[in-house]
């Protein structure tokens, strides 16, 4: 069995990327076994496997994209798992499949992604343009993702990769979908990317050929144990090279060599000849008298040989010590903003590019000043009847109820609405891939997850702020906030509820449904965590906030601390709109059940849910 890199003496100093002894497994047997390898700045590293070998998971592990269960990642002598921000935002990654807003246009999922890194909106739209020119995409920058072809998503995936300037690069099957020019291109830019720039490159492939003649290191990994990893020109010397003569007549060079005791084979119309220690000189003026030579030159030792023979080889370190790191892009290209502000700005930019995003928020709304509407169309067909004679009485109406009742029919309409947008935050994310894209910038999965609550409070508020004020203002047009009063075919006037005695339940009850409001979408966003996929998503969250309903006889005095006890749902309202509503009809016996749990039973439906969803995303395997 091959030692290890790290049972060695030498150990880097500084390596821009170090891995040491990562073992991982989905099951109880390990699927990454003992995998250390280290680059230094400028380094371009082979990564060789067959498929299936652990190659991409070993580049999640090198992400944080998954935890090991032993062994450490280190970037720039920066601790992963100590300070994954810092990490971060010294590398630049393409995993397997790019994922992105297939409904936006290249430049803007770069230019998200380069605001998320921490770049201010001059610098990201520059870095923008830089990567989309050096990959080949300028002309294509404001067309719409989802139109692209595999080769174009795949350049657009190097794209993102190279945002920001990383020191470190990990590419996983970079040539996927690509051409034969667009591989020479990606082949060119690795190629200045090392040499000129200095970026240490991890290059992942099954595809020996196209690695040939980039890689100055390689590591094989077999069934997830890196069975060779070292500098290429001595794993080179350690194969052993052979020479190939070119001449006639062939049968005459080839006795000659065996002559010399050098051993030979023929191939075609040349001759394969393994001199050992010898020195080629000699051997060719012995040739030459034997025949005529055209050619005497070494074979190269291509990266398919030493794959094919890397069980008979010895790791390696690199002949010289690693060159300290780079800059990362955190340090120079300006002050970085906090990773939640971030994150919150990401995660709005994002909801807001969707879209479903305007009909989601207007909808309540719109529900709301059509009830107005047509509670104002019964006030005047009822005061109507009442003139014609038809009617002994009727009410004239007022702005209190034509809100509350306007707010009852609408509040399920943005609870649905918020439901949809909070149980697709992560799911739709997974299944697109856009997650992982979020989660390889400098910011930890708290920060994504504390970053799509945020933006879903600033929803939540936006929705119902909009849908009071819309409702308010058609209700204060139509009919007025005066006093609610019944007139009868007489002409008299009876007072069923006075203005002034409506104002302060008002301001109650609005304020009452903020927090039922707050926690329905953070328990969408735990079941968004939790399903992984859209559609389930959707379905696991109307679950947990409706099944709970079933229970509702069995608790009897303790229902109130369901969510659905603090909002209006169609069928039944014991919610303070509820109240409000009573107080704004008149109604002497107006009851607010649950009023001793308004704020608390919220809150614990809050924090269970926030709680869930810290867990699950912790837990989470980011594909």
């Amino acid at each position: 069995m091959t030692r290890g890199p790290w049972s060695r003496a030498w150990r880097p100093l500084t390596a821009a990327l170090e891995l040491r002894d990562l073992h991982f497994g989905y099951g109880r047997a390990d699927t990454v076994r003992g995998v250390s390898l280290a680059l230094a700045a400028g380094d371009c590293y082979g990564f060789l496997g067959h498929n299936g070998a652990g190659k991409t998971t070993v580049l999640r592990l090198a992400l944080g994209l998954l935890t090991p269960r032993r062994g450490s990642v280190h970037v720039g002598g920066i601790d992963h798992s100590r300070d994954p921000r810092a990490a971060r935002a010294l590398v630049g990654a393409l995993i397997e499949r790019p994922g992105f807003r297939l409904h936006c246009s290249a430049r803007t999922n770069l230019e998200t992604l380069a605001r998320l890194q921490g770049l201010s909106p001059t610098l990201a739209r520059a870095e923008c343009e830089r990567v989309l020119d050096v990959t080949g995409l300028a002309a294509a920058a404001g067309a719409r993702v989802g139109t692209f072809s595999l080769g174009m998503r795949q350049r657009l995936g190097v794209a993102q990769a190279l945002l920001g300037r990383p020191p470190v690069l990990l590419l996983d099957e970079p040539t996927n979908g690509l051409d034969p020019e667009g591989i020479a291109d990606l082949r060119a830019l690795l190629l200045q990317l090392t040499r000129r720039d200095g970026t240490a490159v991890l290059v992942s492939s099954h595809q020996l050929a196209e690695l040939d003649g980039l890689c100055n290191r390689i590591g094989v990994l077999r069934d997830g144990a890196l069975v060779v990893e070292g500098d290429l020109d001595a794993l080179r010397r350690q194969v052993g090279t052979r020479h190939v003569v070119r001449g006639t007549p062939l049968p005459m060079l080839a006795a000659r060599l065996r002559e010399l005791s050098v051993p030979c084979d023929v191939d075609g119309d040349c001759l394969r000849a393994d001199l050992g220690e010898r020195a080629a000189g000699p051997i060719v003026r012995a040739l030459a008298q034997a025949g005529e030579v055209t050619s005497f030159a070494l074979e190269p030792v291509t990266l398919e040989q030493l794959y094919l023979r890397a069980a008979q080889l010895r790791t390696l370190p690199p002949a010289a010590p690693p060159l300290p790191t780079v800059v990362g892009p955190a340090a120079s290209m300006g002050r970085v903003q906090g990773p939640f502000w971030r994150a919150f700005r990401h995660e709005v930019q994002t909801t807001l590019q969707q879209r479903s995003t305007a009909l989601l928020v207007l909808l309540p709304a719109a529900v709301g000043v059509f009830a107005v509407f047509l509670y104002q169309r019964s006030v005047h067909t009822a005061l109507a009847a009442v003139a014609r004679g038809e009617r002994f009485s009727a009410d004239a109406g007022s702005g209190h109820l034509a809100t509350a009742q306007a707010l009852q029919s609408a509040t399920p309409v943005a609870a649905i609405a918020l439901l949809w947008l909070a149980s697709q935050s992560v799911a739709a994310d997974l299944g697109a891939d856009t997650l992982r894209n979020t989660l390889m910038r400098s910011v930890t999965r708290v920060d994504v997850l504390l970053g799509k609550f945020a933006a879903l409070v600033a929803t939540t508020l936006g929705v119902w702020l909009g849908t009071v004020l819309c409702t308010m203002a058609a209700a204060s047009a139509w009919l007025g906030f005066g006093d609610l009063q019944e007139v009868s075919r007489h002409g008299d006037r009876q007072l069923l509820a006075a203005a002034a005695d409506l104002d302060a339940p008002l301001r109650t009850a609005l304020f009452a449904c903020v927090l039922p409001l707050l926690a329905l979408v953070a328990t969408g966003l735990a079941m968004s965590v939790l399903a992984k996929r859209p559609a389930r998503a959707l379905l696991l969250t109307l679950a947990a906030v409706l099944v709970p309903e079933l229970a509702r006889d069995r608790l009897r005095d303790h229902a109130g601390w369901l969510l659905t006890s603090h909002l209006p749902l169609g069928w039944r309202d014991d919610s303070a709109l509820g109240w409000w509503a009573a107080l704004a009809r008149g109604a002497a016996d107006a009851l607010w059940p649950w009023r001793d749990l308004a704020t608390l039973a919220p809150l614990a439906w809050l924090g269970v849910a926030l709680l869930s969803a810290w867990l699950a995303l912790r837990r989470l395997r980011v594909p």
